[in-house]
């Protein structure tokens, strides 16, 4: 029998088995006990896991970055949005200050006088001072029953020339049911209105005409009938040329003395006037 030499080396002439290229040589680890005293039946600690969130095979990790602020951005955003309104305001005011503002002339051309609320008869300027008519006859013309007054509308083209035909004080009411007030009585008023204008001639002369008492009281017109004459109605449309005849009656007082008469347009300028005492 031959033994190997001590030491573990092999014969003379014989060479220990290589290992596989490329493999690493290992030498086999040597069986250890455990140390006296310990309990084999407890199995060995489990390996170490990292934290969540962390890799194996790293320590420790530095915190994340705080998130940057947008408030630089903010104010930056804030600023240039004034800055835009400080220009918008600067550049109104500046084209609000270059707009010339109307003279006082220009404002009292805009906004005429009022007309007169009566007919008068207007002088002509285009003669001289010298050729003027006196200024007592410039002065408002009040026409007898029976006579004819012209008046103009305020739309252009609209002339109405009204002749009050006869005045029926204490006229008697058709209605029975539609009677003067008790210390009442009716004033029935007969005119004719003649379209001498360019334009049709439509109004509600129930509207246009007012009664003046010697006491300087004014009476508007009611929608009673009376059998002395037949009524306009609610309104009228006069072509060019053409007339229409009705009464128009007011309701005043049984101690009321009738002093004038006064009609024109609905919507007009002008009204005439008529005496009736």
């Amino acid at each position: 029998m031959t033994y190997p030499p001590p030491g573990g080396q092999p014969p003379h002439g014989q060479h220990p088995p290589q290992q596989p290229y490329g493999q690493p040589h290992t030498r086999p680890m040597p069986h250890r006990q455990p140390p006296s005293g310990y309990d084999q039946s407890r199995p060995p600690h489990p390996p170490q896991q990292p934290p969540p969130g962390y890799p194996y095979g790293y320590g420790h990790q530095p915190p994340p970055p705080p998130p940057r602020s947008n408030t630089g951005l903010i104010v930056a955003i804030v600023a240039g949005i004034t800055l835009v309104l400080v220009a918008g305001v600067i550049t109104t005011l500046t084209l609000l200050s270059s707009t010339s503002t109307p003279t006082a002339d220009d404002r009292l051309r805009a906004f005429p006088d009022d007309p007169p609320s009566v007919f008068e008869a207007q002088p002509d300027t285009s003669d001289s001072p010298a050729t003027q008519e006196p200024a007592e006859t410039q002065a408002a013309q009040v026409a007898e029953v029976g006579e004819t007054v012209t008046v103009n509308g305020f739309q252009s083209g609209v002339q109405v020339a009204v002749t009050v035909n006869r005045v029926v004080d204490n006229a008697t009411p058709t209605n029975e049911f539609l009677k003067p007030k008790d210390g009442n009585r009716y004033v029935a008023v007969e005119l004719t209105l003649n379209n001498t204008g360019t334009v049709v001639y439509t109004d509600s002369p129930l509207i246009g005409g007012v009664l003046i008492d010697a006491e300087g009281q004014q009476h508007q017109p009611t929608f009673a009938e009376v059998k002395e004459g037949t009524s306009f109605g609610g309104a009228v449309n006069i072509a060019q040329g053409d007339s229409r005849k009705g009464v128009i009656v007011f309701e005043v007082p049984s101690a009321a003395k009738l002093a004038k008469l006064q009609f024109g347009p609905a919507i007009g300028q002008q009204k005439g006037e008529w005496a009736l005492s």
